[in-house]
């Protein structure tokens, strides 16, 4: 089992980084199985075509980025009461969105490809519910509108900030999300 995870992995890393100087278009099955040293039948195994690739891929994104930002907050003593629109949590995501900028433009471009709720899902509990929590906020319900209120906007602004190649400083683009977003605490 683990030598078909070391394959999968192997496969998502590849496309990751011919991302970094191709266009998703033009990058085959052919392509991506020689770099990773592959074997076609290998990829099909694993995927129908290479947008369940990225699907893969982004999901691997997700998790990396899980993973540095549980390690970001420990190295930056923040708690569940630190707000998540406050630089502590955007300046970290919006980073790692420009550091994938182009496996987030094929995301948002091929939005109707992917599986939103399972990934919506995740970055609730891991991100939204302790904050939601620290802040009095229980209803699941309410917590569940509040997040997809949230999302919806920062995409969005993503979604511009990608289209100028994130030509605008990180900074920024933290100050228009957290001016569009009141903070009751100041």
């Amino acid at each position: 089992m683990a030598g078909h995870q070391a394959a999968k992995l192997k496969l998502q890393q590849t496309l990751i980084l011919l991302l970094d100087n191709e266009t998703f278009d033009h990058i085959t099955v052919s392509k991506i199985c020689r770099q990773a040293a592959v074997n076609r039948s290998t990829f099909y195994s694993y995927y129908s075509n290479q947008y369940e690739l990225l699907e893969d891929a982004y999901d691997y994104l997700t998790s990396l980025f899980i993973a540095e930002f549980e390690e970001y907050q420990d190295d930056f003593n923040m708690t569940d009461e630190t707000r998540f629109i406050d630089d502590a949590y955007l300046i970290p995501y919006l980073t790692f969105v420009k550091n994938h900028q182009r496996i987030y433009k094929i995301y948002l471009e091929h939005e109707h490809d992917f599986h939103h709720k399972e990934r919506f899902d995740r970055l609730v509990n891991h991100i939204f519910k302790p904050s939601y929590y620290a802040h009095g906020v229980t209803d699941k319900v309410k917590m569940t509108y509040m997040a997809s209120f949230f999302l919806a906007g920062i995409t969005q602004v993503i979604r511009g900030w990608i289209s100028n190649d994130c030509s605008d400083d990180i900074s920024f683009i933290s100050e228009i999300i957290q001016t569009c977003i009141p903070n009751e605490d100041k």
